[in-house]
Formats: C-alpha cells, structure tokens, sequence
C-alpha cells in the first residue's frame, strides 16, 4: 500500500507541473504575439518617422550664407516670405471665420446632430 501512495504522489506531482508548464508555454507564446504586434507597430512607427524627416529635408528653409548677396535680392526673398505668411493667415482666418459662423448659429444639439463639412488637414 505505501508504494501505491508514492505512485499517487509522483503521478500528481508530474500533473501538477505539466499544468505548470502549460502555463508558462501559453504565457511565453501570448508574450511572443505581443512581442511581434509590438515590432510591427515600431516598424510603422518608424516608417512614418523616416518618412516625416524625409519631407523635412525636402522642405529644408535656405540657411545659404547670405552676407554677400545684394541687399535687392534679400529684401526681395523678405518680402516674399512675407506675402506667404498673409496667405497662409488669410486662409487661417476664412476656416476660423467659417467655424464662428456655425458656432454663432444654432444650439450646441443642432450643430452636433448636423454633419461637419469635409475638412483639408494642413500644417500652417
């Protein structure tokens, strides 16, 4: 009898740890997933980093030595990025000219039931 009792003993001992083991093998294979969505979501994030730098350096202000240029071009190259810079503000200013006008009319139900116009993401 007490060599049954071993035999109980070692097979629940060998039970108990094999469930053990499934749950470190599930553990490391949910890790292992997460890992690899992890990877996946750094390649993008990177992607889209390298891409961001890559249409900065494309769009790179001129910072060229301009101590010997002619002072007509350099007021020229002032006043151009001048007028940019009123563009850009007017355009600012007819989006936010729209935005007060619907916040002028109608409550705040009426305009959160109405559906917002298609707008142009721009960096300004």
């Amino acid at each position: 009898m007490p060599g049954w009792g071993w035999v109980l003993l070692v097979v629940c001992a060998l039970a108990f740890l094999g469930w053990i083991a499934w749950g470190v093998v599930r553990s490391g294979l949910a890790l292992l997933r997460e890992a690899a969505a992890a990877g996946r979501t750094f390649g993008a994030a990177s992607q889209r980093v390298s891409d961001a730098v890559a249409r900065a350096e494309a769009q790179r202000a001129d910072t060229s030595a301009t101590m010997f240029d002619p002072p007509a071009s350099l007021h020229a190259r002032v006043e151009g990025r001048r007028r940019a810079r009123a563009r850009r503000r007017g355009e600012r200013r007819a989006r936010q000219s729209a935005t007060w006008q619907v916040w002028r009319s109608g409550t705040w139900l009426e305009r959160r039931r109405a559906v917002p116009p298609p707008r142009e993401v721009g960096i300004d």
